[in-house]
């Protein structure tokens, strides 16, 4: 007779064997969904590049803004009369304070 050990491991064993029997009949099936899974994880990693990539050009784009800004602020405050008047200053030129005359011809 067998005991119940026996035969517990006969079922196990069987078990076992039916497992890898539907794995090899499903095998393309299997490889199917492993392809998917591994188009699925590239293209996360694709996407979080990207999505890095993104961040540093907003980063460098909001950098330029302020270095625009700035750049313009300095142009404006140098564009000032005032600002002007003291940087020709050193020329010995100075300021017209007549209105230019209007040379017109006479036909």
């Amino acid at each position: 007779m067998k005991t119940k050990s026996q035969n517990n491991k006969k079922t196990t064993t069987s078990t076992r064997f039916k497992g890898i029997e539907w794995l090899f009949m499903n095998l393309p099936f299997v490889c199917y969904l492993a392809l998917l899974v591994g188009v699925y994880i590239f293209s996360s990693h694709s996407v979080e590049g990207k999505l890095r990539k993104i961040e540093a050009l907003k980063a460098e784009v909001n950098d330029t803004k302020w270095r625009y800004m700035d750049i313009k602020k300095d142009i404006m405050y140098g564009s000032t009369q005032s600002q002007i008047e003291q940087k020709v200053a050193e020329l010995d030129l100075k300021p017209i304070r007549n209105a230019p005359i209007k040379i017109s011809e006479n036909h």
